[in-house]
């Protein structure tokens, strides 16, 4: 399995599950890599916002593109308690429109 790990927040460590392509297609990463601090800076430097890693129970949740329906549900839970109060559900939804358009813009080219 894997997962998509955002480079400008992880850590070292993490093996790639499909290598890295330049935008001239050329390979720049292979599978299989295990990333270092020098890899990180290079993709961060290239504008590289996500790579795919082999799932790891050492990256942390904060190292990790969240599945978009996954978090979805969490933000709801967290804020059924307090669903009558409008300024508790303006935030809410304030959050999820942020949350949302930031997983859009870290979204690989397909």
């Amino acid at each position: 399995m894997s997962v998509l790990l955002l480079t400008h927040v992880a850590r070292p460590g993490a093996r790639l599950a499909r290598p890295v392509l330049t935008p001239d297609g050329l390979p720049l990463l292979g599978r299989g890599t295990v990333l270092g601090a020098r890899h990180l800076g290079l993709l961060n430097d290239m504008g590289v916002r996500t790579v795919e890693v082999e799932d790891d129970p050492r990256l942390g949740p904060w190292e990790i593109v969240p599945e978009p329906e996954a978090w979805l549900s969490a933000l709801e839970a967290r804020f059924s308690t307090v669903s009558t109060d409008r300024r508790m559900v303006a935030m809410k939804d304030a959050v999820r429109e942020v949350y949302l358009e930031y997983l859009r813009a870290v979204e690989p080219a397909q």
